[in-house]
């Protein structure tokens, strides 16, 4: 198990911003936490539907980083409370935010947790590097959630960090498992965003049982521009390349 891990709360910038203004909580905070505030009922919904569906006691677990991901392991948490002996897994992550949830679940819960170490990035709120490839290259997952940025039917999974997430999304887009899970919210398909880093028709590749992508169904109040892309997205996904998509529809 990787012990190179952060022991404290990333502490927040207070350098002054541009021209003499003195900096605000709203300036101070990370892309992490403006990111995080954003859909979370949506982000709790297709945790739920996750956790519930898709995991098995003894299964092993790749959960990548991101805000739509660390809801997962809440919902593992919230769930080892009544049912311990449905929560029997082993988890790796560079998601320092799903750490710290999941390290607090009742012993009961018998989780077996492993930090992929590495530097840690305050915006992202995760580990990125050498260290978090090599530990994630000798880890053999039943089940590797993905999250993006955006996604292109026609062309493939984004996301829009630094380069050095780039080089763990290539590692854990590639990883062989039972099952793929891709967790969009529905913003962003249609959607290209900076560095792609895996493509459509490599989703299945590797995954015994195939590929699921799980996503939120648009609001009825949204444009018909939203709505027509949407359903044009999830179209190719299971005509043309034969992705399972499931789609969550979230009450306001």
């Amino acid at each position: 198990m990787a012990k190179q891990a952060p022991t404290d709360q990333p502490v927040l910038s207070t350098a002054p911003k541009r021209g003499n203004s003195v900096p605000t909580e709203q300036d101070a905070r990370s892309y992490f936490d403006i990111q995080g505030d954003k859909e979370e009922r949506a982000k709790k919904a297709v945790a739920d539907w996750i956790v519930e569906k898709y995991f098995h006691p003894g299964d092993s677990i790749l959960l990548d980083a991101g805000t739509s991901l660390h809801p997962i392991a809440t919902k593992i948490v919230e769930k080892s409370k009544d049912k311990p002996d449905e929560t029997h897994f082993t988890i790796m992550t560079h998601n320092y935010r799903a750490f710290q949830i999941l390290v607090k679940a009742d012993k009961a819960a018998n989780l077996n947790i492993v930090l992929a170490g590495g530097r840690y990035d305050q915006d992202l709120n995760a580990l990125f590097g050498a260290q978090t490839a090599s530990n994630y290259a000798t880890f053999y997952p039943r089940t590797v959630v993905i999250g993006i940025s955006g996604s292109v039917a026609d062309i493939g999974l984004f996301c829009h960090g630094n380069t050095e997430e780039l080089q763990v999304k290539e590692l854990i887009f590639k990883k062989s498992c039972t099952r793929r899970i891709v967790v969009a919210h529905h913003t962003k398909l249609g959607r290209q965003d900076s560095f792609l880093f895996g493509s459509t028709l490599g989703l299945k590749a590797g995954a015994a049982e195939g590929c699921v992508l799980v996503t939120t169904k648009p609001d009825r109040s949204e444009t018909s521009l939203i709505q027509d892309k949407y359903r044009e997205e999830v179209d190719l996904l299971r005509k043309k390349y034969s992705i399972d998509v499931q789609e969550i529809e979230v009450s306001k």
